[in-house]
């Protein structure tokens, strides 16, 4: 429990500052300034979002793996079951991806070599 009450206290600060540099942006007073920093926080954010959906995916896929139902995780989870089944595939999507992304840069590797 202690772990997650850290995890949650790290939730607060960060949405703090978050809210604290918002704050700061929108005083900024060069518009492009602004409007360039607007975008660069965005960019960042949006990694964030795809790695957290990734890390939500690849959790529904492993509870599933490990002897879960889809519809019983839909209902732990509180999402429908085709939610569930479309989570596990991503999961399975991101993957697929990765090793062969992996291979890519493996083959890319292999070429610098010689």
């Amino acid at each position: 429990m202690s772990g997650r009450k850290k995890l949650d206290g790290d939730t607060s600060q960060a949405e703090a500052d978050t809210e604290s540099f918002i704050t700061w942006l929108e005083e900024v007073p060069d518009p492009q300034e602004r409007y360039r920093r607007a975008t660069a926080e965005l960019e960042k954010h949006q990694q964030v979002v795809e790695r957290l959906s990734s890390v939500r995916a690849v959790a529904a896929s492993d509870a599933y793996e490990s002897g879960e139902t889809v519809r019983a995780l839909a209902e732990q989870l509180g999402v429908s079951p085709s939610r569930v089944h479309q989570l596990i595939q991503e999961s399975k999507a991101r993957s697929t991806k990765g090793d062969g992304q992996k291979r890519r840069s493996a083959g890319r590797q292999k070429g610098r070599s010689k």
